[in-house]
């Protein structure tokens, strides 16, 4: 008989008539999965060129008609999102990625990952010296923990000592930074959620150039 997972959450996974009942895995496998959404209109151009720009040789990825997922360690799916992302990025072109990184699911499998790189960053000398101003909405949600508030507030401080001037909005934050300042934390969030929670799930959307005009 299948052996089902239970997150300890409450979210009912551990009932043995779903389809991820029994699944889970033990490996150091971190993913994101995200949608770009460049508000232009050669949006094509600027979702594939990135897409063909960003060496993803240190990572499992795959895309179809609503997003791309990157699978494998943590550094080198971070390295992927931020290299797709300032790739990516136009002068006075409105864009957004909306993405989660999470790690840990106990409906996660062992497979479609890539976990034996070693070695520096593949994207980041083609990235790091470009700089733009990022605007980022986020989420955590620490999975499996009856302390979940408390490790909220722990990358609310976080984002305070990395200058990126948290505000709290309706079920969200909102940090503002440079465009490597604010993957940085976010990596950094991903860090502090590996050692403390046995699943987590960071929701993001990042957004440059908005329109909208604000006090």
């Amino acid at each position: 008989m299948m052996e089902a997972m239970n997150c300890g959450c409450g979210c009912g996974c551990d009932r043995q008539d779903l389809p991820w009942a029994g699944r889970g895995t033990k490996l150091d496998i971190s993913g994101c999965r995200f949608s770009l959404y460049p508000m232009t209109n050669d949006f094509v151009s600027v979702i594939l060129g990135a897409l063909e720009k960003t060496d993803t040789s240190a990572v499992w990825s795959q895309s179809d008609a609503l997003s791309t997922v990157y699978r494998g360690k943590l550094s080198y799916v971070a390295d992927a999102v931020r290299g797709l992302f300032v790739h990516a990025w136009r002068p006075k072109v409105h864009m957004a990625l909306e993405g989660q990184f999470s790690k840990g699911c106990p409906g996660d499998t062992d497979g479609d990952s890539l976990l034996n790189r070693e070695g520096p960053l593949p994207n980041m000398p083609d990235i790091q010296d470009k700089h733009f101003p990022v605007q980022c909405k986020l989420a955590l949600y620490p999975m499996g923990v009856s302390d979940y508030i408390d490790q909220i507030a722990k990358v609310w401080r976080m984002a305070e000592e990395a200058g990126l001037k948290p505000v709290s909005i309706h079920y969200a934050t909102r940090i503002t930074g440079d465009v490597h300042e604010v993957f940085d934390y976010l990596e950094n969030v991903c860090r502090l959620m590996e050692q403390s929670v046995p699943h987590y799930i960071l929701h993001f959307t990042l957004s440059v150039n908005s329109p909208t005009k604000e006090e």
